[in-house]
């Protein structure tokens, strides 16, 4: 099985699991119901919840991660003043589950963190400039908005595979900047003069990078 680690209202999560063989959706209120086991030092199997079954974790080949936090609006089921509480105790309670799978997870946690804040600037771009590729510097207008540049590439590196309309060299960057970053899957995105501009993990992936995830996410260990 792969799981797919998301809400049910992301249209990409559920088209993920409509493209991934054997993909189900773990949604927040999967992480809220009974029947998760997840032992420190006890001989217990490990246990996930997905779609309201118990699936033990032998079972789970890979895990996508689709969200950097379980927010207190998707507990509609906990009374609101408890909303709050409960998603912080579900979203450290996730961490720990994805540090500890013995599953394929795209991508792996960092720092306590989620999604794209386990790659924020402050870790990717001292990687970009260790291996020479030129990063743009970040500019921001009143009011704290980012400048977008006028014209950008991509280059989306998914299991090693490189997809995207940005240039062979800057593909090539991109899949060693990935390794290096340890990210089985992310998208980065270059201007104009071809330097990096930002990087992601939450982008829809592309038909080519859907392909080469399930045959990542199919394999365990």
């Amino acid at each position: 099985m792969i799981v797919v680690v998301g809400s049910r209202h992301d249209p990409v999560a559920r088209g993920l699991v409509e493209a991934l063989p054997a993909a189900t959706l773990c949604g927040a209120d999967d992480l809220t119901r009974p029947g998760w086991v997840w032992p420190l030092e006890s001989p217990e199997d490990a246990c996930w919840v997905v779609d309201g079954r118990v699936v033990p974790d032998r079972e789970v080949t890979g895990v996508l991660v689709r969200r950097n936090y379980v927010y207190p609006q998707e507990l509609l089921g906990t009374h609101p003043d408890d909303r709050d509480y409960l998603a912080a105790e579900a979203t450290a309670f996730l961490v720990f589950v994805l540090s500890r799978t013995g599953a394929r997870v795209v991508n792996p946690v960092g720092d306590g963190a989620l999604g794209d804040d386990v790659v924020r600037p402050d870790r990717w771009m001292p990687v970009a400039a260790a291996a020479g590729i030129p990063v743009r510097p970040l500019r921001m207008r009143a009011g704290g908005r980012l400048t977008p540049p006028p014209r950008t590439t991509t280059a989306e590196v998914a299991a090693g595979e490189v997809f995207g309309d940005a240039t062979p060299a800057r593909r090539r960057a991109a899949q060693a900047l990935a390794a290096s970053l340890g990210l089985p899957y992310v998208v980065f995105v270059f201007d104009g003069q071809r330097r990096l501009v930002t990087l992601s993990t939450t982008m829809a992936p592309s038909d080519g990078g859907i392909a080469a995830l399930a045959g990542f996410l199919g394999g365990r260990g």
